[in-house]
C-alpha cells in the first residue's frame, strides 16, 4: 500500500492503476494479408464478363489470369507486443499537466486478439482497394516502478513495483489499398491501411500500417498455392488522453506518449485456393525478440 505526503503521494495509487489502464490499450490494428486471389474467371481468351478491374481486357490479352474482381473476407488477427512509454503527464482539478516520467517507469505487454470483416474489389489488374470493420479484445499486462519522496522530514525516497492485467473491448474500422506485380510465378506486393479503434479512451486510436510480401505462386499437387515472405511497419505511435475522478484527490487528467518498442517484424505465410471462389490463407510474423502475429483467414470472391 502507498502512503506519503502531497499531492503525488496522495494521487499515487490512483495515478499507477490510471496509467495501467490507458497504456494497456496497443493498437489493434492489422496489417493486411494478400488478396491476389486464384479464384479466377472462366473466359474466352481475351473477354471479360465483369465491369472491374478497368484496364481488364489489356491484362487478359498479355496473358495474365485475373482474379474475380470482388471479395468477402472473414478474418482472425492475433498480435503480442511490448509497448513502450516515452513520457506520461498528469494533472489533478485543471492543473497544468506535469511529466511524471522521473518519478515513473512503466511498460507493458499487449496480447490483441481483431476478428474483422472486409469487403475488397480490384479497381485495375494491379490495383486493390478494401474496407473493413471488426472487434477488438485487447489483454495487457503492465509493468512499473513508482518513485516518491518519504513522507515527513525523513529524507530519501520509497520506491514501489506495479504488477496489473486489464482487458478493453471496443470496434475499429479503416481501409486500405494494395499494388500489386508479377513476373511468371513470382511476384510482389505492398499494402497500406489506417484504421481507427474506439474502446473508450478520449480520442481513438489511430493506426497507418504498411507491409510488402514477395514470393511465389503456382501449384502443388495440382492445387493453386501462394507462398510468401515479408516485412510489416507498425506505424502506431501515438499520445493516449484520459481523465478520472479518484477518491480524495479530484479529476485527474492524464497523458502518455506510447508506441510499439520495435515496429519492425518479418512474415511468412501461404494461401490455398480450396474452389473457384474460395481461399484460405495463414500468416505468422515475428521480429525474434518481443513481437509475435498470427492471422488467418476464409475469402469468397466473386
Amino acid at each position: 500500500m502507498i502512503r506519503g505526503s502531497g499531492p503525488l503521494s496522495r494521487a499515487a495509487v490512483g495515478l499507477a492503476w490510471l496509467f495501467v489502464l490507458l497504456l494497456g490499450a496497443t493498437r489493434p490494428a492489422t496489417a493486411q494479408a494478400p488478396s491476389m486471389a486464384d479464384s479466377v474467371a472462366t473466359t474466352e481468351p481475351g473477354k471479360w464478363p465483369y465491369t472491374l478491374p478497368f484496364m481488364s481486357d489489356m491484362a487478359i490479352k498479355r496473358g495474365y489470369d485475373l482474379p474475380l474482381p470482388l471479395g468477402l473476407s472473414g478474418v482472425f488477427y492475433y498480435v503480442e507486443r511490448d509497448i513502450e512509454i516515452t513520457d506520461i503527464r498528469v494533472g489533478v482539478d485543471g492543473a497544468p499537466l506535469r511529466s511524471l516520467s522521473k518519478f515513473l517507469s512503466p511498460g507493458s505487454t499487449s496480447h490483441v486478439s481483431v476478428a474483422v470483416a472486409r469487403f475488397d474489389a480490384w479497381l485495375l489488374p494491379f490495383l486493390n482497394v478494401y474496407l473493413m470493420a471488426g472487434y477488438v479484445a485487447n489483454n495487457t499486462t503492465t509493468r512499473g516502478e513508482l518513485t516518491i519522496p518519504r513522507p515527513g522530514p525523513i529524507p530519501g525516497e520509497r520506491t514501489f513495483n506495479l504488477t496489473a492485467k486489464t482487458e478493453l473491448q471496443g470496434f475499429m474500422g479503416g481501409g486500405g489499398l494494395t499494388l500489386a506485380a508479377g513476373y511468371r510465378s513470382f511476384f510482389v506486393m505492398g499494402d497500406v491501411n489506417y484504421s481507427q479503434t474506439e474502446i473508450g479512451f478520449d480520442d481513438r486510436f489511430k493506426a497507418l500500417i504498411g507491409s510488402v510480401r514477395t514470393g511465389w505462386n503456382g501449384k502443388i499437387l495440382d492445387v493453386p498455392v501462394r507462398l510468401w515472405v515479408g516485412g510489416v511497419y507498425w506505424g502506431t505511435r501515438s499520445t493516449a488522453r484520459s481523465s478520472v475522478n479518484v477518491v480524495g484527490v479530484g479529476k485527474v487528467t492524464f497523458e502518455a506518449d506510447q508506441g510499439p518498442e520495435h515496429p519492425l517484424n518479418a512474415m511468412i505465410g501461404a494461401q490455398v485456393n480450396l474452389a473457384k471462389h474460395w481461399d484460405l490463407f495463414a500468416e505468422y510474423g515475428t521480429n525474434a525478440k518481443d513481437v509475435q502475429t498470427i492471422a488467418a483467414g476464409l475469402t469468397f470472391r466473386f
